[in-house]
């Protein structure tokens, strides 16, 4: 497929429209083939953690002994809004360019037939205008607000923090308090809940793909009939496992710090996120089961056929017939197409219900992990820890 016929296809990335993307564009924040993603992951710090820390000193609550909790000593805020936070717009350079090549390779590797394009082209305009719908970005931000209202529970602090004061007549924000629950919060629970959004939209494209007539190949090397590409296009997300498991470790630092809470109280929690993260992210592979194990089936049979009628002449001329003196054995192509044969039946044999290597959900599960091992510190000294790694990496 050349350069010239893929340019004919609308290109299928989910991170450049939508309300908020227009009005990034509006502000000059963004710029046609310039995300400047360094400037807005600098302005997502400069309207979130730059004013919690002035309005907490203000107050007296950036340090001290005012409160028990103050900003610059709580983990979890710094967590959320000097590295979170930043990740998820970062992490737009990457899957958009991402996501959007994979879709295009569907129709580059000759996946897709000449006969579907117009399918094609309908499955991504389809994507585009979800995507740039305004609809679903309001529903995100109602989302985000009540789970902010939800978690309203947990704010309240048995003791004084730099967020709220508790007194005996029961607690109060502090001015660095209502702008984290009315602003902070809700903003980094979008962010999060639009890639989820995104998730969603590449999911449904990928079900869409499913449903063309797909000329998947059962010896393909990737052991996935040629849809390898879809399971290594899926770990782009962990970028974004990476970020949410930053903001999770910084509130399980806090638990650990000042509650007194051992890392051990958190282990089958930590491994149920674990589990669950990964799972979401790889849940849009399970479009292409039924048609990865149909054409394993089918290639089963039809290389079975072959090699059986193949096998059965190789037996017939070299084993149970008598060689010609001028057939010699040695240096015949036979044996080497009898191996070649042989490789290609191990080759369907060993295709995948889905369409990824197990790498995949290892390296998922290693952004959501490495978030968490310098929470290990607070259960081992660091020569310790070192020693350990040391040991697992020989």
């Amino acid at each position: 497929m050349t350069d010239l016929a893929l340019a004919n296809h609308p290109r299928f990335i989910l991170t450049e429209g939508g309300p908020t993307y227009r009005l990034e564009v509006r502000l000059g924040l963004i710029q046609k083939n310039s995300p400047r993603i360094l400037r807005r992951a600098f302005l997502s710090i400069l309207i979130t953690w730059i004013p919690l820390l002035v309005l907490s000193a203000l107050q007296g609550n950036a340090t001290g002994r005012l409160v028990s909790v103050p900003f610059l000593h709580d983990v979890a805020v710094h967590a959320r809004f000097l590295l979170s936070v930043p990740l998820l717009l970062m992490a737009e350079t990457i899957l958009g360019p991402g996501l959007a090549h994979a879709a295009s390779h569907f129709v580059e590797s000759g996946l897709v037939l000449e006969d579907d394009f117009e399918r094609f082209d309908i499955a991504v305009v389809k994507g585009l205008r979800w995507r740039d719908s305004t609809f679903p970005e309001l529903i995100l931000v109602v989302l985000a607000y009540l789970a902010m209202a939800l978690s309203f529970v947990s704010l309240a602090n048995r003791v004084s923090t730099w967020l709220a004061i508790r007194t005996s007549s029961g607690i109060s924000f502090t001015w660095a308090g209502w702008w984290f629950v009315l602003f902070c919060i809700p903003l980094f629970q979008f962010l999060a809940l639009r890639w989820l959004w995104r998730l969603f939209l590449w999911a449904q494209f990928l079900w869409r793909m499913n449903n063309l007539n797909l000329q998947l190949v059962p010896t393909h090397p990737d052991e996935a009939g040629g849809l390898g590409f879809v399971g290594e296009s899926q770990r782009f997300f962990g970028i974004i496992l990476l970020a949410y498991s930053i903001a999770t470790a910084g509130v399980l630092a806090n638990a650990v710090i000042y509650d007194k809470l051992s890392l051990q109280h958190f282990a089958p929690a930590i491994a149920a996120y674990v589990i669950v993260a990964v799972g979401i992210v790889l849940l849009p592979l399970f479009v292409f089961s039924k048609t990865l194990l149909k054409t394993k089936r089918l290639g089963l049979s039809q290389y079975g056929t072959l090699a059986t009628e193949y096998t059965s002449s190789f037996h017939r001329r070299w084993i149970m017939a008598r060689r010609q003196t001028d057939e010699a054995l040695l240096g015949t192509g036979d044996i080497q197409s009898l191996a070649d044969l042989g490789n290609s039946y191990g080759f369907v044999e060993k295709m995948n219900a889905l369409p990824m290597g197990p790498r995949t959900p290892v390296h998922l599960a290693l952004a959501c992990l490495i978030p968490m091992a310098p929470l290990l510190l607070t259960m081992m000294p660091l020569r310790d820890l070192l020693k350990m790694i040391i040991k697992i990496a020989l």
